[in-house]
């Protein structure tokens, strides 16, 4: 059998920050190659559905849907608050790829990768419950920033 994607296409899975961090989530009991092959299934898909560059909207789904600040919990007195925090690169993006994870396995599309492009082409629509979690968090992330001094660092 002739293989689906180039060996450059495959390079760049194990290479590419953003992908190799995406088939790490996507990996169960340690089968990697089964994780790659079902990304490099969902950029096929995307590329054929879009006919444009699947890594470009995968990088752009994700980085619209990665929030920029966080908020952890943290003791002032008896009472525990939540202090906002920025978030680097990577944590964004993991929190990213978490929600498009879980939004992904709530369609009801039959393999997981039809189902991962799926929920990437509705990112970049605007249609996907992810935007809903990132502006949730957002909310919440403004509704506690007088707390951000209130902590030692």
């Amino acid at each position: 059998p002739e293989p689906l994607i180039s060996l450059s296409d495959r390079q760049r899975l194990r290479t590419d920050p953003l992908l190799s961090q995406l088939v790490n989530m996507i990996m169960r009991d340690g089968k990697k190659m089964q994780a790659e092959r079902f990304v490099q299934l969902a950029l096929l898909d995307i590329r054929q559905h879009c006919k444009s560059d699947p890594y470009k909207l995968l990088s752009d789904a994700i980085e619209t849907v990665a929030p920029l600040m966080d908020t952890r919990s943290a003791r002032q007195g008896s009472k525990v608050i939540q202090v906002p925090r920025a978030l680097n690169l990577r944590q964004r993006r993991r929190k990213a790829i978490v929600w498009l994870l879980d939004s992904a396995k709530k369609r009801n599309e039959r393999s997981i990768h039809m189902r991962l492009s799926g929920e990437l082409q509705a990112i970049v629509n605007g249609t996907s419950g992810c935007l809903e979690k990132k502006l949730q968090l957002h909310k919440v992330v403004l509704a506690n920033r007088s707390n951000i001094r209130t902590t030692k660092r």
